[in-house]
């Protein structure tokens, strides 16, 4: 995943460019030429691209979007359509965005997101408290976080889900498996909680230790050393 430098964001490639201004002459006709009647067209391409610069090609998408409802007798200026681009989000409706989307991601899906700041804005709360909190609990800690998040006007790409995996649980099969394994040594009272004398697998060891193997004399060495001390 790379970033690209939030400082200095890079004009918008020439190419997207010269698309976007074809688009607008076909939306607007000669409303929008006249708006840059008498500049070089070369100057006014170079100016929209600065502009632009760091704007992802979803939210140009997001601007053409908004310039096709537009009223047939307005073309926006640049900085409309700037904005256009970037509407204002509203917190509390963007609150209940994150908790959906991460209500989804708990089931290892994307989640639907209109705005990527939102979804780092709910990695910044963080998951717990956006599913077990209220908006009214959360409200100033969010409103923080998706301006923090919104001023950053770059954002990383929102990662694909995962679902973690639960904890191994401690079955049946694998306390018998246990006990198999405990029994070949020669020390199967030692899983037996009803056992009193729980060094007596030891002493059984030890008493024929020629017929067991050296990890399970060594292994009883052990334990009745500990009782010794």
């Amino acid at each position: 995943m790379q970033l690209v430098n939030q400082n200095d964001p890079q004009p918008l490639p020439r190419l997207w460019v010269e698309k976007l201004v074809q688009k607008m002459q076909v939306l607007f006709g000669a409303r929008f030429a006249q708006q840059w009647e008498g500049i070089d067209p070369q100057v006014m391409m170079a100016e929209w691209g600065q502009e632009l610069a760091g704007y992802s090609g979803e939210e140009i998408k997001r601007g053409l979007d908004a310039c096709r409802r537009m009223s047939k007798g307005f073309a926006p200026t640049l900085p409309e359509f700037m904005a256009m681009c970037r509407p204002p989000i509203n917190p509390e409706a963007a609150f209940y965005e994150a908790v959906q989307g991460m209500t989804d991601r708990r089931r290892g899906e994307r989640g639907s997101w209109s705005h990527p700041a939102i979804y780092h804005a709910g990695v910044e709360v963080g998951q717990h408290d956006l599913l077990n909190c209220g908006y009214s609990v959360l409200k100033v800690r969010w409103e923080k976080a998706l301006s923090n998040q919104l001023a950053k006007a770059q954002w990383a790409e929102i990662p694909e889900a995962q679902v973690a995996l639960p904890a191994p649980a401690k079955t049946k099969t694998s306390e018998a498996e246990a006990q198999k394994a405990m029994e070949r040594l020669g020390a199967g009272d030692v899983l037996n909680k009803s056992c009193k004398d729980h060094k007596a697998w030891a002493r059984r060891i030890l008493e024929n230790p020629k017929s067991k193997t050296p990890a399970a004399v060594a292994m009883a060495q052990r334990a009745l050393g500990e009782v010794a001390a």
